[in-house]
C-alpha cells in the first residue's frame, strides 16, 4: 500500500476553502514541517509553551497546521456505525474535543502505526481528570471491508483499548463524502501480487486503498482547529503482535526507521493541552508534551 505526500497529492484533490488557505501557507513556506509522509513518521516538535497571557500556546508549525472552520451540519449528521453496530454521527460527540484519524484495518504500511499512537495518546488522556472531555474517532477509508465485525476485531488487538476510542464505518457514499470534506485523499487500486490475506478471516484481498494520513483536532463546538499529517513514530512494544507481523516490508521500515518528521504521542498531547488549556503529561519515557 503506497501513500503520497501532500505536495504530491495536491493535484489529485480540489482543496476546500479551508485547505486553500493551508495550501497557500504551504506554498509560502516550502520547508513547512507539517508532519506529512507516505504512510510515514516523528520528531519532538515545538510550541505548546505558555504565552504572555498565561495560556498554553498552540503547537508550532513543525508539529502541524492550525485550522479554522466549522464542520457543516450535513457532514456532522452523516450516518455512521461504530464497532458495536450502533448508529451514530459526528454530532453525537458535540461538546467534546475530537481527535479524528483515517483508518484501514487491512493497511500494512502506516495505519497500524498511526492507530498505535492514537491509542497510546488516548490511554494517556484517560489518566487525566479531563479525560471525559476528549473522544478519539478512527474512521475507515475502506467501508466495503471494514464492517463493524472487522472494526471490533481490530479494536480488540489493542490491549487495554481506551473507552473513549471509537471506530466508525458507513456506506461507501457516506465515507466518500466525509473524507472529501476533510481533504483526505483516497484511491482504490489493484492489490499487490502475491496478494495478502485478511489477518482476521484469512480471505485473500482483491484490492488496496491508497490514502493520505491525517490526524484532525476539533474543539467542543465542532470547529476544526489543528491538523497533523504523516505516519506516527511508534515506541517499542506498543504495536500489537498481530499487526506487527502483518506489516509489509515498507511497513516494517516505517516502524523501525521512521522519518524525522514522523508525528509522536507528545505532539498529539501538546495539541490537546492547547485545546483543553490544561497541560497533559506525556507517557513515561517520552519528552514532555510541550
Amino acid at each position: 500500500m503506497s501513500f503520497t505526500k501532500l505536495s504530491d497529492r495536491s493535484g489529485h484533490r480540489a482543496p476546500r476553502g479551508r485547505f486553500r488557505t493551508v495550501v497557500a501557507a504551504l506554498a509560502a513556506t516550502v520547508a513547512l514541517s507539517v508532519s506529512v509522509s507516505a504512510c510515514g513518521g516523528g520528531g519532538g516538535g515545538g510550541g505548546g509553551g505558555t504565552s504572555s497571557d498565561g495560556k498554553i500556546a498552540a503547537p508550532a508549525q513543525d508539529v502541524g497546521t492550525r485550522l479554522s472552520g466549522t464542520v457543516p451540519a450535513d457532514i456532522q449528521h452523516l450516518p455512521l456505525t461504530d464497532q458495536n453496530g450502533k448508529k451514530t454521527d459526528l454530532a453525537a460527540f458535540k461538546g467534546k474535543i475530537l481527535v479524528v484519524n483515517d483508518l484501514m484495518t487491512l493497511c500494512q504500511e502506516t495505519c497500524p502505526l498511526d492507530t498505535a499512537d492514537m491509542v497510546r495518546t488516548a490511554q494517556q488522556v484517560t489518566k487525566d481528570h479531563h479525560a471525559s472531555d476528549v473522544e478519539f474517532l478512527s474512521i475507515t477509508v475502506d467501508p466495503e471491508r471494514d464492517d463493524p465485525a472487522q472494526l471490533k476485531a481490530y479494536r480488540k488487538l489493542f490491549a487495554q483499548a481506551p473507552p473513549d476510542w471509537t471506530l466508525l464505518t458507513g456506506s461507501p457514499d457516506t465515507i466518500a463524502k466525509l473524507w472529501k470534506y476533510f481533504g483526505v485523499w483516497t484511491k482504490k487500486v489493484p492489490q499487490d501480487n502475491p496478494p495478502p490475506k485478511n489477518w482476521r478471516t484469512g480471505k485473500t484481498l482483491t484490492y488496496d486503498v491508497e490514502h493520505s494520513d491525517e490526524l484532525f483536532f476539533l474543539d467542543r463546538s465542532g470547529h476544526e482547529r489543528f491538523l497533523i499529517e504523516g505516519t506516527a513514530h511508534v515506541a517499542d512494544g506498543t504495536l500489537p503482535s498481530t499487526l506487527r507481523h502483518y506489516l509489509s516490508d515498507k511497513g516494517v521500515k516505517n516502524l523501525e526507521h521512521p522519518n524525522g518528521d514522523a508525528w509522536t504521542v507528545p505532539q498529539a498531547l501538546q495539541t490537546l493541552s492547547w485545546l483543553l488549556q490544561h497541560r497533559l503529561a506525556a507517557p513515561s519515557g517520552s519528552s514532555a508534551a510541550g
